[in-house]
């Protein structure tokens, strides 16, 4: 069974018109970030700063090879999680930052900007479940296919909705936001 970190690695290699669970490409990281409804420049960041931090196949490469990908803790190692509960961003990121220290706080942080409901702002403790286990990315894929959970601009959405969602789709091949399912 794969660890969690590396399950949630093997989303962004599956983007590729020719999916390898092992390699992760620049351009398959990018993918995966749009279908998550990042906003271009955001998910370009996210993914160069993955794949300058992760990539392990050479010094010029910015390929990243999943299973020679370290890891040390499981996603917010013992951080006690009820499922049933919705969390604030301070309430979740206090519990990280206590059993885990800063990395984990800001770990946790993305994760409550990715996940988290845009109306109420609280994050389910069923999607914490689901990243400690490394299965949130689909859930969250699943979120940004209509317009009903569109990221606000400053947890990285778009500016335009509408021309966002056009434009990953012509050049990315990437739905996202779509009008009607």
């Amino acid at each position: 069974m794969a660890k969690p970190f590396h399950r949630l690695l093997a989303f962004y290699s599956n983007r590729s018109p020719h999916p390898n669970n092992q390699m992760i490409r620049l351009i398959d990281s990018l993918r995966g970030n749009l279908a998550l409804g990042l906003d271009f420049p955001v998910a370009l960041a996210v993914a160069l700063t993955r794949h300058l931090f992760l990539r392990n196949t050479g010094l010029f490469s910015l390929t990243i090879y999943i299973p020679k990908v370290a890891t040390e803790k499981t996603l917010l190692d013992g951080v006690p999680i009820n499922e049933k509960h919705a969390y604030s961003r301070s309430e979740i990121v206090s519990l990280a930052r206590k059993k885990n220290g800063w990395t984990s706080a800001a770990d946790t942080f993305g994760v409550w900007s990715l996940a988290a409901d845009v109306k109420t702002g609280l994050i389910n403790g069923g999607d914490l479940k689901a990243f400690q286990e490394g299965a949130l990315l689909e859930k969250i894929e699943k979120r940004r296919k209509d317009r009903s959970q569109v990221l606000p601009l400053w947890r990285g959405g778009p500016v335009s909705v509408a021309g966002h969602s056009w434009a990953v789709r012509r050049v990315f091949g990437v739905e996202v936001y779509r009008l009607k399912l």
